[in-house]
């Protein structure tokens, strides 16, 4: 007897009472209507619980405006705060390591992207493969959903750094060199040109190069 409770010859005849969906197409396109429902409740449901807003589950699924707020109440318990947040990179630019996890949304996206899904389940897919990318999460859904909204409206671009040789997304009015955030805080505490760790100084600029680099340079 198997864990599933099945002997092996069971196992071998059994067919699911309910046949596989066939369509090869986004659900939102499917012929049958309450399947589409269904679909745009279930990830109405998963992205208030990931703590999108109202306004952004309806700009995602389409469903009516009072479904929604009921919904956000039933499984929150409270109703949503109005709005969406500012369109501005300002909170972004504060730290490297923000830039840096944008970026990383930024590559993910364009992995999810071409898969050919709705837009909440490609936010959603989005989220969730971040959550397992990073250690320490910085950003909630509604910063992803921000990370995409610059890239689109071409306020961020993408550039390939001169050391990693990775792509990585940066302000297009920032003057900061080919060298994306993850390096940036790299070569903080390790030498440009050797890689050797930097002493720590707490006063005066701090140093791109070793003392045995910036010797040798001088000559």
């Amino acid at each position: 007897m198997s864990k599933t409770g099945l002997s092996l010859i069971d196992a071998t005849t059994y067919a699911p009472t309910v046949p596989e969906c066939r369509t090869k197409k986004d659900c939102y396109s499917c012929s049958v209507k309450p399947c589409v429902y269904a679909v745009q409740t279930h990830e109405a449901v998963r992205l208030i619980q990931a703590g999108a807003r109202t306004t952004l589950v309806r700009q995602l699924t389409k469903l009516p405006k009072k479904y929604v707020n009921r919904l956000y109440h039933l499984l929150t318990g409270h109703s949503s705060p109005r709005g969406l947040t500012q369109f501005t990179d300002a909170w972004f630019r504060e730290s490297e390591h923000r830039m840096l996890q944008a970026s990383t949304v930024w590559r993910i996206h364009n992995l999810v992207e071409p898969l050919g899904r709705s837009k909440a389940r490609i936010l959603l897919d989005v989220y969730d493969v971040y959550l397992y990318s990073v250690n320490k999460p910085l950003l909630d859904i509604t910063r992803i959903v921000a990370v995409l909204k610059l890239v689109k409206a071409s306020v961020w671009e993408s550039r390939q750094c001169q050391h990693c040789h990775k792509f990585y997304l940066t302000p297009v009015d920032e003057n900061l060199g080919d060298t994306c955030p993850g390096c940036r805080i790299y070569y903080h505490f390790r030498c440009v040109l050797c890689g050797a760790a930097l002493a720590i100084y707490t006063l005066g600029r701090p140093r791109s190069a070793c003392e045995a680099c910036a010797t040798q340079n001088n000559k």
